[in-house]
């Protein structure tokens, strides 16, 4: 997902509706699979350990998809006994930086026996590590002006890979979509994390600003991050 770039014919800029999720920092990235039968593990629970040929950068409670490859890129997921292992599940944990626990969301794979594999390819929202200063991507708050909807505002959630040591994630709004018009919102120079979970999140309740980004301002480690906006 790229950073922060005005928007043009060539990036076009997403809405957020009421209830919608933007990552103004997160890539939806691909993983090659280790092949089998290393690379799939079906507990008779339905619970699948996944193991990625190298490092991934996902994150618990995002969605990946589990899916073939073409010839270049690992071929098909082989499953030893036979059973199906493609679909969409929900990252349960992270135990290391390739491997993953996941639940299975797809009917057709809820009740799969348990079996071994590997290959093909897992993809999902993955964090990023750009050098700051950097903004992320933005996006435009498609509920501003709607009684409905109210209160007008949205909120931020951001999760680095381990600890970032002193750092600071901004909030930033603007009316126009010109770099030099987002400015950071009262109280939205993010610098503390849980020190357990290293997250944060932040509620911007009230606002009149028609865009919204995050903008890493400083971070001393150099570790992934995953910045999320909800409308």
């Amino acid at each position: 997902m790229p950073n922060y770039a005005v928007q043009s014919p060539t990036n076009p800029m997403r809405g957020l509706y009421r209830g919608d999720v933007g990552y103004s920092f997160g890539a939806l990235t691909p993983a090659p699979i280790v092949a089998s039968p290393n690379g799939l593990s079906r507990a008779s629970s339905g619970i699948v350990t996944l193991t990625t040929q190298a490092a991934h950068n996902f994150m618990p409670g995002e969605i990946v998809t589990l899916t073939d490859t073409g010839p270049a890129g690992g071929g098909l997921i082989i499953a030893v006994a036979g059973t199906r292992f493609g679909g969409n599940y929900m990252i349960q944990a992270i135990p290391s930086t390739t491997t993953a626990t996941l639940l299975p969301l797809d009917e057709v794979i809820l009740h799969q026996p348990a079996d071994t594999g590997g290959g093909g390819t897992a993809t999902s929202i993955a964090a990023e590590q750009p050098a700051a200063p950097q903004a992320g991507k933005a996006f435009a708050l498609a509920n501003i002006g709607d009684l409905s909807m109210s209160p007008w505002g949205f909120f931020v959630d951001g999760r680095f890979l381990a600890a970032p040591g002193v750092f600071e994630v901004d909030v930033q709004v603007a009316v126009v979509d010109a770099d030099v018009e987002y400015q950071t919102i009262a109280n939205g120079a993010v610098a503390t994390v849980d020190a357990t979970n290293f997250t944060f999140h932040f509620d911007a309740t009230w606002t009149g600003a028609k865009f919204a980004r995050l903008k890493i301002q400083a971070r001393t480690n150099a570790v992934g991050f995953i910045g999320r906006i909800r409308g």
